[in-house]
């Protein structure tokens, strides 16, 4: 018979185990009733996502008009089915998408090395702000330096 996996805290017997990914590194921890007490992990705050998955409804009440996904899918999935559900189930689920997937808004997946469209666009109008800022300021030489990576992301986005 395996040993018991051992609180990441205290060495007790765990029986709440957590996993979180962020940015794709996956984090683990394991800890014992009174450790998970004292940090909060048994806390439901802190598990709506959860209670939103789980939550039965009789029909779904909000569907995603690009892809058809419902509030049902994201319950049975634990996760939504395009980028425009990102807009449609936002409201409803009350900040828990920002919370869990860690961006305010659907940013895409890409091939390492190379930044999804949606972190593209928000860098190029960010890019966009700074160079303005510093042509106000007469910093030329960042200004110049911006307008080059603004050309560039505007090239990147159009080959994505």
């Amino acid at each position: 018979m395996s040993q018991p996996i051992k609180c990441s805290l205290c060495e007790e017997a765990a029986t709440v185990h957590l996993s979180q990914v962020v940015h794709g590194n996956v984090t683990k921890v394991h800890l014992c009733e009174s450790c998970a007490q004292k940090g909060g992990a048994t806390d439901p705050a802190v598990f709506q996502l959860a209670d939103a998955l789980t939550t039965a409804s009789p029909a779904p009440t909000l569907t995603c008009p690009r892809c058809g996904f419902t509030d049902i899918d994201f319950r049975k999935r634990g996760r939504l089915g395009c980028p425009s559900c990102w807009g449609t189930f936002a409201d409803a689920l009350g900040g828990l998408l920002s919370k869990v997937q860690h961006e305010a808004s659907h940013v895409g997946r890409a091939p390492a090395g190379v930044l999804p469209a949606g972190q593209l666009r928000r860098r190029l109008v960010d890019a966009r702000c700074e160079m303005e800022k510093a042509i106000a300021a007469e910093d030329y030489e960042s200004a110049a330096r911006l307008r080059d990576e603004v050309a560039e992301l505007e090239k990147q986005l159009i080959a994505s």
